[in-house]
């Protein structure tokens, strides 16, 4: 079950931050070879450990989490939102740089297959994850989408390299440290979920499409802190997340017993900040409602139940093993990097135009 919930959230909360990195819609058949960047689009603008970050990556980034723009923000804002765009890209070279540590090459020739085989989809269509995804035809339509979304194909494979590799080393994990094998891993599951590296909670969702767009869904939300806010059991939870189409992005077990996380878990903004609600709040309590691609989410807080342990203690370990060996080493690498980002001459500058536009110094 957790690995189940794991991946479908990745996936979720994935689209979430970078919607448009993955629509590049309309089907045919053509030359799939790699195009390549400007010498503006690939010009490094900063470095995070031995990785050079270039401009197309940064500028695709900024595009997916500002909409593209600096209008309407401060120069205190550009520089707060220019390290958030930072973290995610030492987030994604840092899970490559695990990865490749863990037995699992993000530059070989499964996870290459992988990114070709999307990048087909892009072209002539198909299905991801069961999303049926429309083909953009030519080279010049998807030179075109890639265009319109401030992306390039260099990043466009970037991000579907990220991604398998995300996928394999989850299920490197399944396959060689199961439940019972001598690993050479720590295997006191029931330590860890009493440790304060374990919190127990759940999110509510709440649709836009349910609740007539952004500002409905939002409202709702706000209604069920309300509820929440005299809540003195789980059942009183349940209701408000049978009642908020919760169960949309929950499984059947999750909606009956809530869920644990780590404390380094969390891919995207979305799910870290969730994450971090989640270790924050006491039993009952309301998080802040945050934004996602498709509807409003916030968390509720659970105390810890010993029969939830007793009842998947298989699901506290791979918790453990995820936290163990991916989500702190990659959360402690980007951390590092971040805090030691050297910024070439060419970083772009602040401006109110949108950054597609910006020039290099």
């Amino acid at each position: 079950m957790m690995k189940r919930r794991r991946f479908f959230l990745i996936i979720v909360t994935l689209v979430a931050l970078c919607a448009t990195l993955f629509s590049l819609a309309s089907c045919g058949k053509g030359d799939y070879s790699e195009i390549a960047s400007s010498k503006k689009e690939a010009t490094t603008v900063a470095t995070l450990g031995d990785h050079e970050v270039k401009y197309e990556l940064f500028r695709a980034f900024f595009s997916a989490m500002y909409s593209g723009k600096t209008e309407g923000m401060t120069e205190e804002e550009w520089e707060s939102a220019k390290t958030a765009v930072l973290k995610e890209i030492a987030y994604l070279y840092a899970t490559l740089d695990v990865a490749k540590e863990s037995g699992v090459d993000p530059y070989g020739d499964e996870i290459d297959e992988a990114v070709a085989a999307r990048v087909k989809i892009d072209y002539e269509g198909g299905k991801v994850d069961g999303v049926t995804i429309a083909g953009v035809g030519t080279r010049e339509k998807y030179k075109e989408a890639l265009a319109a979304a401030n992306l390039t194909d260099a990043v466009n494979r970037l991000i579907y390299r990220f991604d398998a590799t995300q996928a394999a080393l989850y299920e490197y994990l399944v396959t060689n440290y199961a439940l019972g094998q001598d690993n050479g891993v720590p295997t006191d599951a029931r330590a860890f979920f009493e440790s304060d590296l374990c919190a127990h909670g759940v999110w509510v969702f709440v649709s836009d499409e349910m609740r007539q767009g952004r500002d409905g869904a939002r409202q709702f939300a706000a209604e069920m802190h309300d509820r929440l806010a005299t809540a003195s059991t789980y059942d009183d939870v349940k209701d408000v997340l049978k009642d908020s189409f919760s169960d949309l992005v929950l499984s059947k077990s999750e909606m009956e017993h809530g869920f644990y996380v780590a404390k380094d878990q969390g891919n995207t903004p979305l799910k870290r900040a969730l994450v971090s609600d989640i270790f924050s709040l006491s039993p009952f309590a309301c998080g802040e409602i945050r934004d996602g691609e498709n509807g409003v989410w916030f968390a509720v807080g659970l105390a810890k139940d010993s029969a939830d342990y007793e009842r998947e203690p298989d699901a506290i370990y791979d918790l453990m093993l995820e936290e163990t060996l991916i989500d702190r080493p990659i959360a402690e690498r980007a951390a590092t990097w971040l805090s030691g980002v050297s910024y070439s001459s060419a970083f772009p500058t602040f401006s109110a135009e949108t950054l597609a536009e910006l020039t290099l110094r």
